[in-house]
């Protein structure tokens, strides 16, 4: 009975995870909605403004009050490097900081094409919303992952 009742639930997750995937309207806004527009220009704009090796002052509040550096710590270093050809330290700084910064620019620059233009390249995502939505999944994971890694890896050298 409880076996039943656990494939039942374990089915249910997947037929939603599937709706998820298959979403076509949410693939065009997950990528290039207004809140990705609004970042990009930010990311970008600070990305300018800041030196590539940083201010001397430390801006990752997480890490100020932890001490154990958040999933983002170093981007911002990274996509000033970036942004001034200086791959190496770029990557050194964040390994996904280059990745990151192709996504601003990408993001950035449709939002500055005509609007026939950039709905036509919100319809080429939601025509393939599942392979859209599986990048933005697998994005977030590999974020967040690198993250959990660095911070662990951070607690066992500074720790033990």
């Amino acid at each position: 009975m409880i076996g039943v009742a656990v494939i039942r639930v374990v089915e249910t997750r997947a037929d939603q995870f599937r709706g998820w995937l298959q979403a076509p309207q949410q693939a065009g806004r997950r990528w290039l909605g207004k809140h990705c527009v609004v970042v990009a220009w930010l990311g970008l704009l600070l990305a300018v403004i800041s030196s590539p090796h940083g201010l001397g002052i430390p801006l990752c509040f997480f890490q100020d009050a932890t001490g154990v550096p958040c999933p983002g710590c170093g981007l911002t270093r990274s996509l000033s490097c970036g942004l001034r050809g200086m791959f190496l330290e770029s990557f050194q700084y964040h390994p996904m900081g280059l990745l990151i910064l192709a996504l601003f620019i990408f993001t950035a620059g449709q939002s500055l094409l005509p609007r026939t233009h950039r709905d036509g390249v919100v319809r080429f995502m939601q025509s393939r919303a599942t392979l859209f939505n599986a990048l933005y999944l697998v994005f977030v994971v590999t974020f967040v992952s690198f993250g959990a890694a660095r911070a662990l890896h951070h607690l066992v050298i500074t720790r033990w």
